[in-house]
């Protein structure tokens, strides 16, 4: 069966948001593009469109652990794909003066000690956080948050906020749980009872609205493996297909680009750190996310 022809567009204003040309995606530091996904008549020349996503995604792999969505339980993620050095081989790592610190030390590779080499990693690491912070505020951007039934393998969403670079709300709704349930743990931390979900859309009722709202978007969570997690066991409840874009880890970015051992921070800490919190944390989707936003705004803002 032939393949069906490239979506082809005549004004630039009816390309997704998604797709950009190879000089734009050479300014901001993409090399590999991936396949072409449609062309634009441009000064009357046809130019090929790639998606940025793509070309994110074979880069740096979006700042999430390594794996699919739907998880391939590899250890890893792209920080250390940036930023790791090679493993000794065997043999090569010796005894003697490291040419960093200066110190007599065992297991130097290429005359830096195992000490060295860790110091190495971790300011590399900072830069990498620091230059994915700093191209992501200038890109367009959504900050995503759920509530959820509990921490889990059988818990779902109960709630989804998304914002936009600015802050704005762009969807933030109430979600009725497959279980027909909120356990009072859940309650404790983020107020919903499931009195109060009484009405609100299920999730397959949901999911449409906010594939359409996050296609072709940045998507940025807190702790992005906790809601791409949420997203799967939701969908899985419900028997639907997510097809949702991979989430980007604002958690892990901020941790690396501080220097916090183990790559983690809490939210209400990062938040407080940044002095963006003014009361408590409330645990609501919407606030948390904006108060993700707040903090990765305020740390670039005392980076520069």
């Amino acid at each position: 069966m032939p393949e069906a022809p490239l979506p082809r567009y005549l004004q630039r204003r009816e390309v997704p948001r998604d797709l950009r040309t190879a000089a734009e995606l050479s300014e901001r530091g993409y090399q590999s593009l991936g396949p072409q996904r449609a062309s634009l008549i441009l000064d009357g020349e046809e130019v090929a469109l790639y998606s940025t996503s793509e070309a994110r995604r074979q880069r740096d792999g979006m700042w999430r652990r390594a794996g699919n969505a739907a998880g391939s339980g590899r250890a890893g993620d792209v920080v250390s794909a940036l930023a790791g050095g090679r493993a000794p081989k065997p043999g090569e790592a010796l005894a003697g003066t490291c040419r960093d610190c200066g110190r007599d030390a065992l297991g130097l590779i290429e005359g830096v000690c195992p000490s060295c080499r860790r110091q190495r990693r971790e300011a590399a690491l900072s830069e990498a956080a620091g230059a994915w912070l700093s191209e992501l505020l200038q890109d367009d951007f959504i900050v995503l948050d759920t509530e959820t039934t509990g921490l889990g393998r059988r818990d779902e969403i109960i709630e989804v906020g998304v914002v936009d670079a600015g802050g704005a709300t762009l969807l933030e709704t109430l979600v009725w749980p497959h279980s027909g349930a909120v356990p009072q743990g859940a309650t404790r931390v983020h107020g919903l009872t499931i009195d109060q979900l009484a009405g609100a859309p299920t999730w397959p009722q949901v999911l449409p609205e906010l594939q359409a709202l996050l296609e072709g978007r940045r998507v940025l969570a807190w702790n992005a493996p906790f809601d791409q997690r949420m997203v799967q066991q939701s969908s899985r409840l419900w028997r639907v297909r997510p097809g949702l874009p991979a989430f980007e880890c604002a958690m892990r970015a901020y941790a690396v680009a501080r220097g916090l051992a183990g790559g983690r921070s809490k939210l209400a800490s990062a938040a407080a750190e940044q002095g963006v919190l003014s009361s408590t944390q409330r645990h609501r989707s919407t606030d948390d996310a904006r108060l993700t936003l707040a903090v990765l705004t305020a740390f670039a803002a005392t980076a520069r």
